[in-house]
């Protein structure tokens, strides 16, 4: 019965539509006036160099062939095909329109579409002028903007998004002779507020303001950074880092009264694109919005006076909003392609658990003692020891975690030289105008260097203390400091041998097990150039003799403690991201706290992994050896550990 009503409503005749209101001439030159410049993203994808969508005419959506107008009732639920902006004038309640492609899996049709339909119609914006009957004396000028495609974490079909510049005017003409006094731009759920002369605004030839729609969401914001969402900021990051020539569409001005005589589509009050669970839904169109008929109220309700902003670079290890920003990538990702198929989403988090189960039961986590280090351990008493010797000494392991202040430091001197290369900051792979990517590439790979030139030093200075605490001599963090320096050359060969060969082996998809392989039985070679005094090839040849044979069991161990290392301090900043409002920086801070605590704790459980897999295996290599080294290890193969250790190599 629907689809018949719905039959015979389109089979209806146009009716006749009074004439529009006489400060209409007033209104379209105050929508000349004060278009707005947009700076669409250059971002490359998959589908194309630079941003794959543009405000777009609204008529080169409608009467296309590959556009249909659908009924909420299932199928056939086909309305009609190619439908035109007379048919939407008949406003349909809960119809929607279907673009070609399948928005929780897009690919490039939706790119490829909209390249087409574009190539033959201007970019456009739709310019409305309102007064709100709750505020008289005021008047809104409203520039909206049309996207085929909303390509963020909730991908969905249309995107309609907006801004608007409030005038202390009660007529156009009077609006004619002063200037706004505030502006908006829509972001997801709210809008951010800001004043005519405010510095975050950009103003081009007086009066047209500078918009900077998101990569792929299309938020409008006020200039070119990392933006944090949360709540009516959206949900995950915004990137308008990389913003690309002006672009100034045309102004198809919206009349201030009967404007369905020549734009019968806004009276539609379906959706935009297909009908999705949750905020995978196609949007309402303008006239739908509260801002369409109470733009004052709707400003006093929903505009913020900022948005959260990225800090450029991080403080120590991973960046908190970098991880949120992943994450929630992430989980949309995995929430989009199992949306339709919910068995599939139960089975992998079903699994998940499993596994998380499983690998916890399958070791022991009582009786771990943290010394003497040279003992058999399963790898949850390596970890239960590591954390035992963490509160037993704290005073030596905050020696250690100070060691990442250092790597803390340098990287925001690097974020500093960044950011004067680049008027806005952004996060450290953001690339520059002058040379994209290049210098930005470049200042990431010295902090990815560092980073790890910085773990492999405090796995040598643990597995330093852990051997002199065995041998009874008194340490502290700055003598550990001191051996691992002086021993700078062999463990710098080993670490450059490992590093080196795993990045030479990810280069093509095919090798990536053998680095994955290699990167493993190759993990001891620190703790090995320490303990066992070898130099940097035995030691390497040495770690691999020690996983030969158990590489399962020392990869999961190794991709666990390592992981829950690098995740401390990142999981705490997205439970404060999501929890409370503190700010990114501070948020960044105290993750970067408990990453530089985590890392320290990690280290010794991986060095209490080695010991227990040469406790084994007491041979060493005996090529190689530093000289007047003393040997940790029993030279008859059964494992005892030699009870007169002798003392280190002085530094002297």
């Amino acid at each position: 019965m629907a689809a018949l009503i719905t039959v015979l409503l389109l089979g209806r005749s146009d009716q006749a539509v009074a004439a529009g209101s006489p400060e209409d001439p007033a209104a379209h030159r105050l929508a000349e006036r004060y278009a707005p410049v947009v700076r669409l993203q250059e971002d490359s994808s998959s589908c194309a160099d630079s941003e794959q969508f543009q405000p777009t005419d609204v008529e080169a959506v409608l009467g296309d062939q590959q556009v249909a107008l659908r009924g909420p009732w299932r199928p056939p639920d086909l309305v009609k095909p190619q439908p035109e902006g007379k048919d939407l004038g008949l406003g349909f309640p809960g119809h929607f329109l279907d673009f070609p492609g399948d928005p929780l899996r897009p690919g490039c049709d939706y790119a490829e579409w909209s390249a087409r339909i574009n190539a033959t119609h201007p970019a456009t914006v739709y310019a409305h002028v309102a007064s709100d009957p709750g505020f008289p004396g005021k008047l809104t000028l409203e520039y909206w903007f049309f996207y085929v495609f909303n390509d963020y974490n909730n991908t969905h079909e249309g995107d309609w998004e907006s801004i608007r510049l409030v005038f202390e005017a009660a007529t156009p003409a009077a609006a004619l002779t002063t200037s706004p006094t505030a502006v908006g731009f829509s972001q997801h759920g709210g809008a951010e507020r800001a004043r005519w002369d405010d510095a975050k605004l950009e103003i081009v030839d007086g009066t047209h303001p500078v918009v900077y729609p998101a990569a792929g969401s299309h938020a409008n914001k006020f200039g070119r950074r990392l933006y944090l969402g949360r709540g009516s900021e959206g949900l995950g990051c915004d990137d308008t880092t990389n913003p690309g020539p002006e672009l100034r569409p045309r102004v198809a001005y919206v009349p201030m009264a009967d404007y369905v005589q020549q734009y019968p589509w806004l009276a539609f009050e379906g959706r935009w694109g297909e009908r999705q669970r949750s905020f995978f839904d196609g949007p309402t169109g303008p006239n739908m919005k509260d801002s369409w008929t109470t733009p004052i109220q709707d400003a006093e309700t929903t505009w913020r006076d900022d948005s959260t902003t990225v800090p450029a670079g991080t403080l120590l290890g991973p960046s908190s909003t970098d991880a949120f920003c992943t994450a929630v990538a992430t989980g949309s990702n995995l929430v989009r392609e199992t949306l339709d198929r919910i068995w599939l989403l139960g089975l992998l988090l079903a699994a998940l658990v499993v596994l998380i189960w499983f690998a916890a039961s399958r070791t022991r986590w009582s009786d771990a003692d943290p010394l003497p280090a040279r003992k058999r351990r399963a790898w949850g008493q390596a970890v239960s020891a590591a954390l035992r010797l963490f509160r037993a000494r704290p005073g030596l392991f905050a020696g250690f975690a100070a060691a990442f202040v250092v790597l803390s430091l340098v990287t925001i001197v690097l974020a500093r030289v960044q950011m004067a290369r680049r008027d806005a900051p952004a996060d450290l792979a953001a690339p520059t105008e002058s040379a994209p990517g290049f210098w930005a590439s470049l200042v990431a790979l010295a902090v990815t260097l560092l980073t790890i030139a910085t773990y492999f030093a405090l796995l040598a200075a643990v597995t330093a203390t852990l051997d002199q605490l065995d041998r009874g001599v008194p340490v502290t963090a700055a003598l550990m400091v001191r051996q691992v320096v002086s021993d700078w050359r062999p463990l710098t060969r080993a670490a450059v041998q490992y590093v080196v060969v795993i990045a030479a082996l990810t280069i093509f998809v095919a090798t990536i097990p053998l680095a994955v392989y290699y990167a493993v039985s190759r993990a001891f070679a620190v703790p090995i150039v320490v303990a066992e005094r070898c130099s940097g090839g035995p030691a390497l040849r040495r770690s691999r003799m020690l996983v030969r044979g158990r590489w399962w069991r020392t990869a999961v161990p190794l991709a666990i403690i390592i992981g829950l290392g690098l995740a401390a301090g990142p999981v705490a900043g997205i439970s404060l991201l999501l929890g409370t409002d503190l700010s990114p920086t501070l948020i960044n801070v105290v993750s970067s706290l408990l990453f530089a605590l985590a890392m320290p704790v990690a280290a010794a459980a991986v060095a209490y992994l080695y010991f227990d897999r040469a406790a084994s295996m007491p041979e060493s290599p005996g090529s190689g050896e530093m000289p007047d080294a003393g040997r940790t290890y029993s030279r008859d193969g059964d494992g005892r550990v030699e009870q007169d250790l002798p003392s280190v190599r002085s530094d002297s």
